[in-house]
């Protein structure tokens, strides 16, 4: 009986920290060298709901080796109040690198807003996309769409990615393929962010895999997917803003995949705008 019971509220603290978190903000701000140079990104990793621990520990050296290839300047970091105006200021790129939860206070909320609106540059991967945020501007104009939930039987499943060339904007298909055949935990979203002014660079038949998200009792109605026309890849500007977000990358292995380290690296240099030959 008392098992039982402790199961069940074991369960219910981590459905209830998967969708909205268990919410802690920072207020020290972390250490920054002195002069961070030029074409600088910052790698955010926070999670205050699901951590995709694995997935962030894999990419922290497969960043690092991107960034020396290119010359940038990297900063890592998971503390929250790095958004300062002072701080936040000196980077060109922001990658929201499977953050979830609501990891910024209102404060750091709006300096992040006004430092995006006023031209920075954002890069998304997987769980920042999630419906863990609860901050409905973030929701819809940065991810440009409404996360439902994600495969689950199987979780891991194979989807074949067929691409959508720009010919106004090359860089971000620079060295990848047309089609392209991986394995993810798939993302369903409410809308398509092509319907709300995104470019697609990746996208899957989602009829070509089983999108069933439904849980018995915990999460009901989710035996839906997106059709033909799923994006996993998509990107916009914003004024001068430029703005990457891609549902894939759930797990490590992701960060030692060649496409996918390019796709990153792509649109890393895209949305800060930084010279290939740096």
């Amino acid at each position: 009986m008392v098992l039982g019971v402790l199961t069940l509220i074991s369960g219910g603290l981590f459905i209830y920290k998967t969708i909205y978190g268990f919410n802690f903000y920072d207020t020290d701000p972390p250490e920054i060298p002195g002069h961070i140079g030029e074409q600088a990104v910052l790698v955010f990793s926070k999670t205050n709901a699901f951590r995709h621990g694995e997935a962030i520990e894999a990419s922290q050296s497969a960043f690092q080796q991107m960034a020396d290839e290119n010359g940038w300047t990297l900063f890592s970091t998971e503390n929250g109040a790095v958004f300062n105006p002072e701080q936040l200021g000196q980077f060109d790129v922001v990658v929201w690198n499977n953050v979830s939860g609501k990891v910024l206070s209102p404060e750091q909320r709006q300096v992040f807003r006004d430092w995006l609106e006023q031209g920075g540059a954002y890069v998304g991967i997987h769980a920042a996309g999630d419906f863990s945020h609860q901050w409905g501007w973030y929701e819809q104009q940065v991810i440009g769409s409404r996360y439902s939930h994600h495969t689950m039987w199987p979780q891991i499943q194979e989807g074949n990615l067929t691409l959508e060339r720009d010919k106004k904007n090359l860089e971000l298909s620079d060295g990848l393929p047309e089609l392209w055949t991986r394995t993810e935990e798939w993302y369903v979203f409410y809308e398509n962010p092509r319907d709300h002014g995104f470019s697609i660079l990746y996208k899957i038949n989602g009829n070509e895999i089983d999108p069933d998200g439904t849980i018995p009792i915990l999460a009901r109605d989710k035996d839906w997917g997106m059709g033909p026309d799923h994006p996993v890849a998509w990107y916009r500007t914003m004024g001068n803003s430029r703005i990457f977000y891609t549902s894939m990358g759930h797990q490590g292995s992701a960060f030692e995949e060649p496409y996918f380290l390019r796709m990153l690296e792509n649109a890393i240099r895209w949305a800060g705008r930084f010279d290939r030959n740096s």
